[in-house]
């Protein structure tokens, strides 16, 4: 199945719960919790949200906060790093949400073999203590990064997925266009990345969509959808041949408008390879 849904609650909406009905009432089937500036959110509350998500049957995820570098030469941030990811993956445990989406951090200076090797090592940390705090089912997902001083290509985050458990690619694809200079063009291209992070064996795929601006440098800043940079409608009927689990959170300025207009170009992918035995979407 196919899931779309908006990074954040809509922007109509004051609350989760609130946003959780909005979604539902658009037909969307997913929704990306935004702890980035902090976990702020009680347990309680938590259960709450999640008992209204699994009514409305949608799909949580959450993201961690941005202020996380496992890579840093001060072994001080390193320490609230990996706090505030197991914070993140208790809270997603509460909430039901499979997935923690993770900015792991950056090279600091060091060679990419090298800062991977580290990355390695401090994920492992994060997922034995997300282990021991009863957040064996939330998957930790580590995002590509669109900036280039940024740790995170899908190779660096396959190696560290092929050595730790219960790790795997958040593929943003928006991200790898910024990345490498506009590289997804043709369904090729879409389907090659794809390819890659299946590579890693996970048991879904959490993914992440925007349009994007970009320089020398990577990316500069999230556009909406219908900027065509990278083509939803490109990558639409590729997402239609995956036979998994595909949760796709729209990080658009726009929220919830785009993601339904994502859900609308996925179902005129279908019109047109439906006939001729293409995926059924499933809600949106």
């Amino acid at each position: 199945m196919l899931r779309i849904g908006p990074a954040g609650i809509p922007a109509s909406s004051r609350t989760h719960e609130e946003g959780l009905e909005r979604i539902s009432a658009l037909g969307l089937g997913a929704l990306e919790i935004e702890f980035v500036r902090g976990v702020r959110m009680g347990y309680e509350e938590a259960a709450r949200i999640g008992r209204l998500a699994r009514k409305l049957d949608i799909r949580l995820s959450a993201h961690a906060p941005y202020y996380v570098n496992l890579n840093s030469k001060d072994t001080a941030i390193v320490e609230k790093s990996k706090k505030r990811i197991v914070d993140t993956m208790r809270m997603a445990a509460a909430l039901g949400a499979r997935t923690v989406v993770v900015h792991a951090g950056y090279y600091s200076e060091m060679d990419p073999a090298s800062a991977t090797r580290v990355m390695t090592g401090r994920v492992r940390e994060c997922r034995r203590a997300a282990d021991a705090a009863g957040c064996e089912d939330v998957v930790l997902g580590l995002e590509t990064m669109g900036r280039r001083a940024s740790w995170g290509t899908l190779d660096e985050i396959g190696e560290v997925a092929g050595n730790v458990e219960r790790v795997f690619p958040v593929l943003d694809f928006s991200h790898v266009h910024a990345r490498s200079n506009g590289c997804l063009k043709s369904p090729g291209d879409f389907r090659d990345i794809i390819e890659q992070a299946l590579r890693t064996r996970p048991p879904f795929l959490h993914c992440h969509f925007s349009g994007i601006e970009f320089g020398p440098s990577g990316e500069r800043k999230h556009l909406d959808v219908r900027s065509a940079s990278p083509d939803f409608s490109v990558l639409a009927p590729v997402l239609l041949e995956q036979d998994m689990d595909i949760t796709i959170i729209c990080e658009s300025p726009l929220q919830e408008v785009d993601a339904v207009f994502m859900k609308e170009t996925v179902e005129k992918a279908y019109a047109g390879v439906g006939r001729s035995g293409g995926r059924q979407p499933g809600r949106q």
